[in-house]
Parts: C-alpha cells; structure tokens; sequence
C-alpha cells in the first residue's frame, strides 16, 4: 500500500530491572544526523492473555521532508501483524509526526518477545540509512491459567428424548403478530398519508427575498474576489431569475433584447414606479459585454453593478396594498352625516 512506504524510525524501549522492556514509551534516541527523526516505541499492554490484539506504537518526529521506512512484510515471530494503520500531523516548523500502529497477537502463551524491527530513511543526500529496534518483552498468559489441573469434564447424564415441544406453537404466535403487527402499521401509515395529502403547502418565499439574499452572500464575496467576471455572471444570473420569478415566465435561456420585450408586455404599468426600463437594459447589456466580450470590470465597477441591481430589485418588489377605510368613514378620514 502507498501509505505504508512512509514509516517511522524507532528507538529501543526501556527496561525493568529484569532486563525487559516495559509497555511505557521508550525515551528519546539522540539522532545520530541534523536530519534524523526522533522516534519513540512502546506496546498499550506488558501482559496479555493469547489470542489478545496488542497494539505496537511507533512514532517518529522529524523534518517534514525526510521519508522514512517501514518494511510492508514484517518477521514478528511469535506476533502475527494483524492490521496497521498511518497516523500523520503537520507539527509547524517544518515538522511532522507520523505514527504507525501495528495490531499483533500471539497464540503461544510464556514469557514472549516482539522482536527487533528494522526501519530505514533517507538522508537529504539521498543516501539510505538504517536502525534497528530493540526487541519489547510481553508476557501472554493462558486461558486456563487459573486451572491447576485442567481436564475434561465428566460425560452428562442421559436426558428425555420424547417430551412436548411448543416450538411450532410459538413460531406461529410470532407469525401472527407479526402480521397484525405489520397490518396496524400499513393502517397507520395510510391515514397519516392521508391526512399530509391535505394539508396545505407552505406558501413559496417571495421573489424579492429571495434576489435580496443571494445578492447580500455575493456582496459579502467582492472584497476577496481576484477575477471579477465570475461575480458580473453570478449577478446577471441574480437578477435574470428574479424578473422571470417576479412576472410570472421564464427568463433564463432568452437574451437581452428577449428579456425586455417580455417585460414590456407583462410589467402593468402601475408596477413601473421608479423601474426605468431603459436602465434594466442598459445593465443587462452592460453584463453582456462583460460575459461575451470578455472585458475585466474594476472593483469600483462591479460595486456599481451590484448597487444598480439591488435598485432594480426595490423597484420592482409587490408594494403592500393600503388598508381599506372602515364603514361609514370616508377617504379624509371624517364619519358620514351632517
């Protein structure tokens, strides 16, 4: 696997006093070059039972862009490598920790030891150096251990061969409420169906709430845009949707002179207060010169054309109609009669 030719260089792991080294992190190895990771080794556990997963750590702190080593087929005998994974954290300063864990287990109970590793890494000539580990004791108990003399237990004695077996009984009791089980559910589903069939949609947000918020997020990216022509196409597509939305057709795939035309026969004109359609096409095509003639607007010229539609949209947004004079009460406000 690709991401185990990267690897981490160890260093020996302390010892008791009876010479074996414990399941505590080993201390820092000195490096030997200006280049070398510092690496430490340690086992999660000293004592397991056989048959148990131990996990063998191995990390390595060092340049960033020194590779290091570690053999994809590893003789751990009595361990067996039962899986590995490749854990890698950026430490700043040009330095990176990797740390490689080797799941491994044994199934020869003792006194065992995990054997010394070999790791290489390459030096910034390119030279291949090497280190070896040094091996960890682990002590793997048995399953039995507790057993002075195991043996075999004594043979059972004889049991019943002819007795009431209910198994059928209870199996069909499971089946039928199973099924009325499954039955109540289909009756339930059906007339929640039923009753979300008749409720009401919620109403679809205006088109002038909606044009307002995309245009407010596309604001909030100008000052970190590099290429403004991007953000001339976004605002174009902006407000070309909110008109369609806004008079009822479809505004995307027709052009300039199209998209006029079409308002000037839907926009009523009491909808006209303070939209000059000479301005919606001049900005339109103002967006068109940019889209197809590939002309780079400044900053201060794509705030303009963002400013110029947002006014469009003010413009044209559904204005609440006025309240209705209550009965008896004429236009000036003043109750009927002498």
């Amino acid at each position: 696997m690709i991401q185990w030719i990267l690897a981490g260089l160890l260093t020996a792991a302390p010892t008791d006093a009876g010479g074996h080294a414990d399941a505590r992190p080993s201390a820092l190895a000195a490096p030997a070059r200006a280049d070398a990771p510092t690496v430490t080794a340690r086992v999660d556990k000293a004592e397991a039972r056989v048959g148990d997963a131990l996990h063998l750590s191995i990390t390595a702190v060092g340049p960033i862009t020194t590779p290091v080593i570690l053999p994809e087929n590893i003789d751990l005998s009595p361990f067996t490598e039962l899986d590995r994974r490749l854990d890698e954290k950026d430490l700043g300063d040009g330095k990176m920790r990797r740390e490689f864990v080797l799941t491994v287990a044994t199934y020869e109970p003792g006194a065992r030891e995990i054997p010394a590793v070999e790791v290489t890494y390459f030096g910034k000539g390119g030279e291949v150096l090497s280190a070896r580990t040094q091996p960890i004791a682990v002590t793997i108990t048995s399953l039995i251990a507790n057993e002075p003399e195991p043996k075999l237990k004594e043979n059972a004695g004889p049991v019943p061969v002819i007795q009431r077996d209910y198994l059928y009984a209870y199996i069909a009791g499971g089946l039928l409420a199973a099924g009325l089980g499954a039955a109540l559910a289909l009756f339930i589903r059906r007339r929640l169906r039923a009753r979300a069939a008749h409720r009401p949609a919620p109403p679809p947000r205006p088109a002038h709430e909606v044009a307002l918020e995309r245009l407010d997020r596309l604001g909030a990216r100008l000052a970190t845009s590099d290429d403004l022509r991007p953000f001339i196409f976004e605002l174009s597509e902006i407000i070309r949707e909110y008109l369609g939305a806004r008079f009822s057709f479809d505004s995307l795939e027709l052009t300039t002179e199209e998209l006029v035309l079409r308002l000037r026969r839907r926009v009523p004109i009491q909808e006209m207060r303070g939209f000059v359609m000479g301005e919606v096409e001049g900005w339109l095509a103002g967006c068109d010169l940019v889209k197809f003639a590939k002309v780079s607007p400044s900053m201060a010229e794509a705030r303009g054309a963002l400013e110029t539609g947002i006014r469009i949209v003010e413009s044209t947004r559904p204005r609440p109609e006025p309240p209705l004079p209550a009965p008896g009460v004429d236009a000036a406000g003043s109750s009927g009669g002498a």
